[in-house]
């Protein structure tokens, strides 16, 4: 390999040798730290190119050498192999791809034969069995079944473990058909016992015998169906025995996840013994262990639902005794497998310890149910043993190093088991706070329904509690995987129900549960406003929480009243008036909230006053008036504490629009009532124009005005059975044609028709229509006029929209004056004479246009002259 010379990084000219502190031909720098990281990613980059051209020259060479033997005849040349990278493609029938392994073809060979063989064998018992004498039957079936058993144990010798498991698979499918063929041939008078009693016994000698043939051959698929057989003889007893009962049932299903621990618990002490790799080998490894796991755990939850059921169905002490005896041996079996089960990993212990928590919640809230006697106490009588088991696990959790997983288990269940009880609950205490909003209409409309009771269950008041009290307790301790600020929300959302549904619970006047709404809601104002930290981060989320559910409590509430509603909207908009100026996270909410709640308090006051609709309505627009000012001072106290933490350039914009938006529903209340409606606009209007003298408003403010005056005159206009379109046109094209004015100054280049043209439309086109219908002189003289004032200043000031407007209207009007006129001298014409001037025209028309061909081809004429 060459040397590589050094040259300047930056001009390329070649440095020498010897050490150079700049470049001889462009003075660069050539030492520091800079200069030796930039001379590293030079010589980096030298030798890559260097490398390269290497390579480039190699594959020329090559690729010579193969076009060389073009023509060659193919031979294979020893120690060389057929490039199979990518972009390349493998040589005609050498390295072809397989889409199918040849462990999966085996697999699909023996799965589909096993199970054809085994299909052939149930319809030779079920379909041909009765063609044949009982000696033929038994010696086929039965030399079918030794050669299907007794066939693995050659085929493991020659080491086809594949063929032996189906084999065997096959082999324990004809054991089972054995026993349906001698059941059904009357073998022993097995035909007269019970069918389920028979196939109890024979599925536990089946499965038993799988898991000896198994365990003796180190084979898989015995130990499996062993293991999936071993739980059916419990059930198949139970149906045997013609109980109906669920408790026998889930006896039955606790009694197999017994069996599946047993084993299991064998299982891992064998394999772990020093014996082990043996074991395990006949076992079939890890993947039977965790099958058999798999389906302990599901059969401990189906024993565990199906012993729930039968306490939930119980009514009386005795039979939830008998309920309860399944689900407290399952409760114990597992416990003992959360705290002593070998090898079972956290998760594992901890759905067990959640089993054994489910199972001891559901044997206690029968017994608790029993004892209430009263089904609307029976979500209490399961909720309140969980919420103690919930606690003391999570006080144990507490106080305990680490989270222990039988723990978390027991009170993740028990917390599932509190929730569903508590949404049960749901239902009546909705019912209960929304109560109140079946009285609003009546209070409202002056007609309330006397003798009107509110009352809540207090068993679900009681469930409520319950559940706030267990939050509340969380929100203090603390609890693992779930966030502090959510348990203070749920906690609080909770709570506040729970104290402000108290007075109606225990049958206090209705004021009552209004006032202990709101007096949460002061507590929670004042926690925030005189919380230390209010302007250096957001309230806890307690408070918060408290604030909106009991303020929204309160005012909920108290709209059945009309006393209790101006009382609770006054506290309100003061609180938020509080709030706004010392929050600065929630200050442009609180803002809106206490403009639209003096907006609600003016109207409810002007109803109970016995005020009218309109006047109603004219009471919540000064609240709008009313809030523009207001914006208008926040504005300018922003502009000059520049510093402050609360936004107040923000909360006077949200002040503002909620201010426009009273406005706009007082607008709307008043539009049945057109004289009204055209007060409330020019009031609207008055106000618009003192927002115009904010200069960052003055524009809009200024157009806005200007239109809600134009509509209150309309209004009045209309009212006044006035028909003019004079009247109504003049103040829209006052108003467009000012505009257009203040455009054009603005910006000189603009169209005229674009900033006079609209005005000068709607203040001529109008009164042009209506002038061939008027037959007075009056309009078609100031038409005239206003026409032909347009039509000079369009001259004067080279503008083409009044020019061409005017012009056209002024024409149009002369022609209507003019039209009787000439329709008159045309009368006392000859008929002739129009026709001779129509002719004559005619005539003068072609003769123009023959002169000017005339002339067109004189100039071609010449044309080609020149040329």
């Amino acid at each position: 390999m060459t040397s590589i010379s050094p040259i300047c990084p930056d001009c390329g000219a070649p440095l020498g040798p010897g050490w150079q502190a700049r470049c001889p031909q462009c003075g660069l720098p050539l030492v520091g730290p800079d200069a030796a990281a930039l001379w590293q990613v030079t010589m980096a980059l030298q030798a890559i190119d260097h490398q390269r051209l290497m390579l480039v020259a190699h594959r020329e060479g090559l690729l010579a050498q193969l076009r060389s033997r073009r023509d060659a005849p193919e031979a294979p040349v020893p120690g060389t192999s057929v490039p199979g990278g990518p972009g390349l493609l493998p040589a005609p029938g050498v390295g072809a791809v397989r889409e199918v392994s040849g462990r999966s073809a085996q697999t699909v060979l023996l799965v589909l034969g096993g199970l054809l063989v085994s299909l052939a064998a149930l319809v030779f018992t079920v379909v041909s069995w009765g063609t044949l004498g009982l000696a033929a039957r038994t010696a086929i079936l039965l030399a079918l079944t030794a050669c299907a058993l007794s066939l693995p144990v050659v085929l493991r010798r020659r080491r086809l473990a594949a063929t032996a498991e189906v084999s065997a698979a096959v082999g324990l499918g004809l054991v089972l058909l054995d026993c349906y063929g001698a059941r059904a041939a009357g073998l022993g008078g097995f035909d007269r016992m019970n069918p389920s009693g028979y196939w109890a016994v024979a599925t536990a000698l089946v499965s038993v015998g799988a898991l000896v043939y198994g365990w003796g051959l180190r084979m898989k698929s015995p130990l499996v169906a062993g293991f999936l057989l071993i739980r059916l003889p419990a059930l198949l007893l139970v149906a045997a025995s013609g109980s109906g009962r669920v408790e026998a049932y889930a006896a039955a299903f606790v009694s197999a996840t017994v069996v599946d621990c047993a084993l299991l618990s064998g299982v891992h002490r064998i394999s772990a013994a020093p014996q082990g790799d043996a074991a395990r080998e006949r076992l079939g490894g890890v993947a039977l262990y965790q099958v058999a796991a798999t389906f302990a755990v599901i059969w401990a939850v189906i024993g565990g639902s199906v012993a729930g059921a039968g306490s939930m169905t119980a009514t009386h002490l005795t039979l939830v005794a008998w309920a309860a005896a399944p689900l407290g041996t399952l409760a114990v079996l597992a416990l003992a497998v959360s705290l002593r089960y070998p090898g079972l990993p956290d998760s594992g212990r901890q759905v067990a310890a959640g089993g054994a928590a489910a199972a001891l919640l559901l044997a206690a809230a029968g017994v608790f149910r029993v004892l209430l006697a009263a089904p609307a106490w029976t979500p209490l009588a399961y909720g309140a043993p969980a919420a103690a088991l919930v606690l003391a696990a999570a006080v144990a959790l507490r106080r305990g190093s680490g989270q222990h997983p039988v723990l978390l288990g027991a009170g993740c269940a028990a917390g599932l088991v509190l929730v569903f009880t508590s949404v049960a609950d749901v239902p009546e205490l909705v019912r209960a706070i929304l109560a109140p909003l079946g009285r609003v209409r009546a209070t409202w409309a002056g007609t309330p329904v006397p003798g009107w009771s509110w009352h809540i269950a207090p068993a679900a008041l009681t469930g409520l509690g319950l559940l706030a009290a267990v939050l509340t307790i969380f929100a203090v301790l603390g609890m693992p995987k779930v966030p502090r600020a959510v348990l203070e929300a749920c906690a609080a959302s909770a709570v506040v129900p729970a104290l402000a549904l108290l007075p109606v619970g225990v049958g206090l006047p209705y004021g009552l549960a209004v006032a202990v709404a709101l007096l949460m809601a002061a507590l929670a104002t004042a926690a925030v406003v005189l919380s230390p930290a209010r302007l250096s981060r957001p309230s806890r989320p307690a408070v918060l929480t408290v604030l909106a559910v009991a303020t929204g409590l309160a005012l909920l509430w108290a709209s059945a009243d009309r006393a209790a509603s101006i009382a609770a909207l006054a506290v309100c908009a003061v609180f938020g008036a509080g709030l706004t100026w010392r929050t600065p996270a929630t200050a442009p909410l609180t803002a809106a909230c206490t403009v639209l709640a003096v907006g609600v308090e003016a109207a409810a006051v002007g109803a109970t006053a016995g005020l009218s609709v309109p006047a109603t309505a004219l009471a919540v627009l000064g609240v709008a008036v009313a809030s523009a000012p207001a914006a208008a001072r926040i504005a300018r106290s922003a502009r000059l504490a520049r510093t402050t933490a609360v936004d107040l350039a923000h909360v006077s914009s949200v002040v503002e629009g909620t201010g426009y938006g009273l406005a706009a529903v007082a607008l709307l209340l008043t539009l049945p009532y057109p004289g009204r409606l055209a007060l409330a606009l020019t009031v609207t209007g008055v106000a618009a124009l003192g927002v115009a003298l904010r200069a960052d408003r003055r524009k809009a403010a200024t157009i806005a005005a200007s239109c809600l005056f134009i509509g209150a005159s309309w209004i009045r206009l209309a009212l006044w059975d006035v028909h003019t379109p004079e009247a109504y046109t003049i103040a829209v094209a006052a108003l467009a044609l000012t505009i257009g004015h203040l455009r054009h100054r603005r910006d000189p280049a603009a169209s005229s028709s674009a900033t006079y043209g609209p005005g000068l439309t709607v203040a001529l086109l109008p009164s042009l229509l209506t002038l061939w219908t008027d037959g007075h002189w009056l309009r078609p003289l100031l038409l005239g006029l206003a026409a032909l004032l347009a039509v000079v200043l369009g001259v004067r000031f080279r503008l083409r929209a009044p020019l061409l407007i005017g012009g056209a209207v002024l024409l149009l009007t002369g022609v209507h004056e003019l039209a009787p006129t000439v329709l008159q001298v045309l009368g006392l014409l000859p008929r002739w004479v129009p026709l001779a001037a129509a002719g004559l025209l005619l005539l003068l028309l072609g003769a123009r246009y023959e002169q000017r061909l005339r002339d067109a081809r004189r100039l071609r004429d010449g044309l080609r002259r020149l040329q």
